[in-house]
């Protein structure tokens, strides 16, 4: 038998064949398709009974050479076995008793055994070089992973791993392969089975499926780091989780920039919610101001018709010219107080930037009082004012101020909706670095089990509808970017009393200056 050609642990058979030529050009093609593995049948003889014209084409181009009496196959030194596919016994004994010591000849059902063995041999090889190339993508996939991959056994060691770049290199394989995964993740002496770290791969042995928990790593250099930790099982031939792949990855980065990212979103939400809440209670003041401006532009007007009655007529008020003067004198004042009603609405609507400084309270109580005084009068509602004599000031932005007491206000007013009195009151604290304001109301009050929620972002107490429930909230939020508190006290059936406390002077804090995220200080559930 001839050498194997190079290839390693491969026998070769150099094959004479003797077929009918209808089936010569099917074992021409199904001895070419067997790969060289542990195996080879090379054809190089052929004899046909019947030959066929594509047979002996096909024969030709391959350098198969063609018999025209299968016993010439019997006189080539170049053959090792003669495979007798015709299944006639006449020409099979007939090779038999002709053949040299060193041939060999088959029958047809022997030769067709011999076929499915080398068919066998290419699928155990190709199997076997899956296995290698699946284990060598393994490993490289191993090697390649960013994560923290560990192979653990039915007892939680680690049997393989990679470089665990989660440790940036303070652990590498060896003083990790042999220990326990939670040894090595937690430096614990048992599996993870608290109720705020569920352990995976513990899940992955009783479900039988990848499994995932969220687990708090401290490195060795005393850093923590959130790791989402995900187990995939491995099985065996019979079913059984022989292995479990343990996958650590750091998702601290991620966290923290989908926490900013979410963090930036609500601030930009809550500056428009903001600015809605401004419009609209600007819309509740135009028909208040709208009022206010009549009354002095009626006043004006009736005093210039009558100059301009006295002056067609040629005469003079029974004052003389001392009653024109008076006349002009209080269209002026009247028209005086048009423009300041329009300066202070414009105030309010106009657009500022946060700018923390001095804010005069006792000015800007004034101010809102003038712009409401028209639905103050709707509503009947008195309001009674006990301030300090100026300077009565705080430090905080003016916009955000105003439109805290803005709200506070509007809240205290829509709590009496039959009328009643509103009392806003202020002081200093005992050691005159902090300033007081209270505004009371003699409303419905609050019941004790609701009072501990009207802060909470929109919840509100009005049951009709009216309010979206962030009044409050946003006015608790700006207090407390001020550096200041809210308290409040109610009874119900007797009215509610809310107190704010301002710095005086700027307070040195690691926040942004008031107003710049006002609403990230506070979370519904907070202890008022």
């Amino acid at each position: 038998m001839a050498p194997g050609n190079g290839i390693d642990h491969c026998l070769l058979l150099r094959v004479g064949v003797v077929a009918k030529g209808s089936r010569c050009l099917s074992i021409i093609r199904l001895l070419e398709s067997i790969k060289p593995t542990r195996l080879r049948l090379k054809l190089v003889g052929l004899a046909p009974t019947t030959p066929s014209t594509s047979c002996l084409k096909f024969a030709g181009e391959a350098g198969i050479q063609i018999c025209e009496d299968y016993l010439e196959l019997l006189a080539m030194d170049t053959i090792d076995l003669i495979m007798e596919m015709t299944g006639e016994t006449r020409i099979l004994m007939d090779l038999v008793s002709r053949k040299r010591a060193s041939l060999g000849v088959l029958d047809l059902q022997t030769s067709m055994l011999l076929f499915d063995i080398a068919q066998q041999y290419e699928i155990v090889a190709k199997k076997e070089s899956e296995i290698s190339l699946a284990t060598s993508f393994a490993s490289a996939m191993l090697e390649a992973s960013p994560d923290s991959v560990m192979v653990l056994d039915q007892d939680y060691r680690i049997t393989k791993c990679n470089n665990l770049p989660l440790f940036k290199g303070s652990k590498g394989k060896e003083p990790v392969i042999g220990k326990y995964c939670f040894e090595v993740l937690h430096g614990s002496l048992g599996p993870c089975n608290s109720s705020d770290r569920a352990c995976p791969v513990q899940d992955t042995f009783k479900t039988r499926r990848p499994e995932r928990s969220v687990h708090e790593i401290t490195l060795e250099n005393g850093e923590t780091r959130t790791c989402h930790v995900t187990s995939y099982p491995l099985f065996n031939q019979l079913g059984e989780i022989v292995q479990v792949v343990e996958v650590v990855r750091d998702i601290s980065e991620e966290l923290r920039t989908r926490v900013e990212s979410r963090a930036k979103a609500i601030q930009e939400d809550m500056t428009r919610v903001v600015q809605e809440d401004r419009l609209a209670s600007l819309g509740r003041l135009v028909a208040s101001v709208c009022h206010e401006i009549n009354n002095p532009i009626s006043s004006i007007l009736t005093f210039n018709k009558l100059i301009l009655a006295y002056i067609r007529d040629n005469t003079l008020p029974p004052e003389g010219l001392p009653g024109f003067t008076s006349y002009l004198e209080l269209s002026v004042k009247e028209a005086v107080r048009c423009g300041d009603i329009v300066k202070n609405l414009l105030s309010f609507a106009r657009q500022k930037s946060i700018e923390p400084n001095e804010i005069d309270l006792v000015e800007m109580v004034q101010t809102i009082l003038m712009l409401t005084s028209h639905q103050l009068n709707m509503a009947e509602v008195e309001t009674e004012l006990d301030l300090p004599d100026p300077p009565f000031t705080a430090w905080g932005d003016y916009a955000l101020m105003q439109q805290c007491l803005m709200n506070l206000i509007f809240n205290a007013m829509e709590s009496m909706p039959h009328g009643g009195q509103m009392t806003i009151t202020g002081g200093f604290g005992p050691e005159n670095n902090q300033v007081w304001l209270t505004i009371a109301d003699t409303g419905h009050g609050i019941p004790s089990d609701e009072l501990t929620r009207i802060f909470d972002p929109f919840y509100s107490t009005k049951k009709d509808g009216r309010g979206v429930g962030l009044g409050l909230s946003m006015a608790y939020g700006i207090i407390r970017e001020h550096h200041g508190s809210v308290e409040v006290r109610s009874e119900p059936g007797k009215g509610t009393v809310f107190k704010i406390i301002l710095p005086v002077e700027p307070v040195k804090s690691e926040h942004a200056h008031p107003g710049q995220a006002f609403w990230a200080i506070y979370a519904p559930g907070e202890s008022k």
